[in-house]
């Protein structure tokens, strides 16, 4: 499966835990889109592991971070607060931006090797 809008890179550390992290601020048009990008990642790392994101430390396979920042026109930009249910597989942001806001996103995906080597096969990362 091929991302279109989300564009990963990877880091990782002296523990061996990698990093993908994705930095996106697309015209208003595309937030949909976008939006959509970061759903179907977030369903196939929940069905990677339905145990759910957790901190690597305490054993989990994966953990995520989901930050976006509405940056209305002449105003200061205003933080959402994201929320994803993994069973209804929804994605909802309180505010919610509207159809002309520009948005930044920043999604960052942590985990174990099996977790990292499923999710580059999957979305085609080298």
């Amino acid at each position: 499966m091929n991302l279109q809008l989300l564009d990963f890179d990877c880091s990782d550390d002296a523990e061996g835990v990698v990093c993908w992290d994705a930095l996106a601020q697309p015209a208003p048009a595309f937030n949909p889109a976008l939006l959509q990008e970061v759903v179907q990642v977030l369903v196939w790392a929940h069905s990677f592991d339905t145990q759910g994101p957790g901190p690597l430390e305490n054993g989990a396979n994966w953990d995520f971070d989901l930050q976006i920042t509405l940056l209305p026109e002449g105003q200061a930009p205003q933080v959402v607060a994201p929320r994803f249910v993994p069973s209804t597989g929804q994605l909802s942001l309180m505010p919610q931006p509207q159809a002309d806001q520009h948005m930044a996103l920043s999604l960052t995906l942590s985990g174990t090797p099996a977790f990292v080597q499923a999710f580059c096969e999957q979305f085609d990362l080298a």
